[in-house]
């Protein structure tokens, strides 16, 4: 990619950045200003040193400075070698209090800047994360978290350093260069056009490497998004890690993803670091080109020290304009990806009309949905019509892979059906807003998932405002209370990551507690109580059954046992209905539901089936 082209690429991105400063112009505006003035002094320190040194070194050769008429500033004239000891000093220390001048411009330059970039940073990682949280499962389902994260916390980073960084350089060091000219000019105008001449010389390096390592801030970025996806796996499955013995396996994925980016890490910063030798070799040419000058024209100390000077200060702006072309070409990346993600849609969004489910009965209907998941051709689910009446309790039964737990997915909008339309209290779900949906419905999964958090906030995430006495009553119910005390802090115990420092069965009970606090109208229980020794099994059940009342349960149960008091049970089969009735029904006459109560209990089909479980059945 030519320099032309990297230009035209780059130039959409960097336009939007910039749209990020709107709301903090001002601030960003005046930290530009504060880095012209920093540029202006530079130049204005040529000229007070052309001043100071003639009454240092009062050789004879070497007058002060002469400015124009119509300079704006006019230095006082002393004569050289005219002055007292103490004039001698006052003179000079105009020289650190120019100094401080310009220490202060350069600092507040770097203040105002730095707290644009850190609100700009603020603005872009929230607007990452908050449209990623918007995608759908799908979306999760194809995507590796580590490189989200690396997305979301790195790469935005970068853009920011792009938006603000770059942007206060391109004003502040050109301002510098073309300021110290001017103070060149007004001290040697011939020497000044020379130096001219040399100094594009010293962007040669800049263009000659940067055509090298164009696309090593690309791969840098894209191999640490692999180096976060080998961690963050690494961490999460850190109990397979141990139990497998592969933490040599895991060390030598990570070392290879690390030396990989390590290689483009070190192509793009050996291009960086490069520009400083090759930029001070160059402009050391020109400094051999005054010093012949000031041979040849035989210039006095205060002129030389002066050019000297200006030269100086033209070499440290040159050299960061220099590295901008190089860190130009990074970032552009990073604010691909980045753009990239804040610009895909949502695969679930809310219709333009959506409205609030409110005063719901909770009376749900299936009307002839299918789905099938993104990249795969058989559908999970297909033709299913079912009415679960307001306040009763569905139980869906059938083998793996039958479709139960995508029925629970599409009742809450995670994934839209195909074909077909799924209803609450007659509403289409699609004319509802998400979070209205989703309020009204509590979810107990099979695999629970905790925050590294106090047990009360795990609790409360069912309710955030609710009060600290609702969340231990929610305990109570899910009969979590007891171990709760026993913990060190109580519910301000804080349980690890994924509550690791809690047992499986404990961990369930967290999660029951939060459906409790929830206290929505619809229930769905996904084998809600798997986990748990029998006996609590037993009072979670019953302390189910209280929720369950008023309310309409939807329940997937492998243990028939569970599900016997259902009002209806639904039989699934290869995504489609096969049977549907009471558990006495079923077991009466249907034929696929005994068949997976005969393999559950271990007894062979048409074995003669105890007086007790007849009468349980009846």
């Amino acid at each position: 990619m030519s320099f032309r082209d990297f230009m035209r690429v780059s130039r959409g991105p960097y336009v939007r950045l910039a749209s990020y400063l709107k709301p903090y112009r001002g601030r960003f505006f005046l930290g530009v200003v504060f880095g012209a003035l920093f540029g202006v002094a530079n130049g204005a320190l040529v000229l007070l040193i052309r001043w100071v040194v003639p009454f240092v070194f009062p050789d004879g050769s070497s007058q002060a400075p002469k400015l124009p008429d119509w300079s704006p500033v006019q230095l006082p004239v002393m004569q050289p070698g005219s002055a007292t000891f103490w004039q001698v000093v006052m003179v000079c220390a105009s020289i650190p209090l120019l100094m401080s001048i310009r220490g202060a411009f350069s600092y507040l330059n770097a203040y105002c800047l730095l707290w644009v970039s850190q609100r700009v940073l603020d603005d872009i990682r929230q607007q990452v994360f908050r449209h990623l949280l918007a995608q759908s499962l799908e979306f999760f389902n194809r995507a590796k978290s580590g490189e989200l994260v690396q997305t979301v916390f790195n790469q935005t980073r970068v853009a920011q350093q792009a938006l603000t960084q770059i942007a206060g350089d391109l004003v502040k060091q050109p301002i510098s260069i073309l300021s110290a000219l001017v103070a060149l000019l007004m001290t040697d105008a011939w020497f000044t056009l020379f130096a001219f001449t040399v100094f594009p010389l010293c962007l040669l390096p800049v263009v000659i490497v940067g055509r090298k390592v164009r696309q090593a801030g690309a791969k840098e970025e894209d191999e640490a998004g692999q180096l976060m996806v080998v961690m963050q796996e690494a961490f999460a499955g850190i109990r397979v890690v141990k139990t497998h013995a592969r933490e040599d396996y895991e060390a030598t994925r990570f070392n290879a993803a690390n030396l990989r980016m390590l290689r483009f890490a070190m192509r793009w910063r050996k291009a960086q670091e490069i520009v400083t030798p090759m930029v001070e070799t160059v402009a050391s040419f020109g400094i051999v080109a005054a010093l012949v000058y000031a041979y040849h024209r035989q210039l006095g100390v205060a002129h030389f020290i002066a050019l000297q000077a200006g030269l100086v200060l033209l070499y440290d702006p040159a050299k960061t304009l220099g590295r901008i072309n190089i860190l130009m070409q990074k970032c552009l990346a990073a604010t691909t990806k980045v753009f990239e993600l804040i610009d895909r849609p949502p695969a679930i969004v809310d219709a333009p009309n959506a409205v609030l489910l409110e005063e719901v009965r909770g009376e749900i209907r299936f009307e002839g949905v299918s789905f099938a998941y993104p990249g795969k051709e058989t559908p999970a689910v297909h033709g299913i019509d079912l009415v679960i009446p307001a306040g009763t309790t569905c139980a869906l039964v059938g083998a793996t892979g039958a479709g139960k737990s995508t029925l629970f997915w599409l009742l809450q909008r995670l994934y839209d059906p195909s074909a077909g339309t799924i209803r609450i209290d007659g509403r289409d779900i699609r004319e509802l807003r998400q979070a209205s949906l989703r309020e009204n419905i509590a979810m107990v999964n099979q695999d629970s998932f905790l925050f590294h958090d106090t047990i009360a906030a795990n609790i409360r995430y069912g309710r955030l405002e609710a009060p600290q006495i609702d969340v231990e009553a929610a305990a109570r119910r899910a009969h979590a209370d007891e171990f709760i005390a026993a913990q060190p802090q109580g519910y301000e115990t804080v349980i690890g990551d994924k509550g690791c420092n809690l047992s499986g069965g404990q961990q369930q009970r967290v999660c029951i507690a939060r459906a409790f606090l929830k206290d929505a109208p619809i229930l769905l229980l996904d084998e809600a109580t798997s986990a748990l020794d029998s006996e609590t099994e037993k009072y979670i059940q019953q302390d189910l059954e209280k929720l369950a009342k008023g309310r309409t349960v939807l329940a997937i149960a492998h243990r028939l046992s569970t599900i016997q008091r259902a009002d209806q049970i639904v039989v699934l089969e290869n995504g489609a209905i096969k049977e549907v009735g009471t558990h006495a029904e079923l077991f009466a006459h249907s034929g696929y539901y005994r068949r997976l109560y005969d393999l559950q209990f271990s007894r062979h089909p048409g074995a003669e089936v105890p007086l007790a479980e007849l009468l349980a059945a009846n």
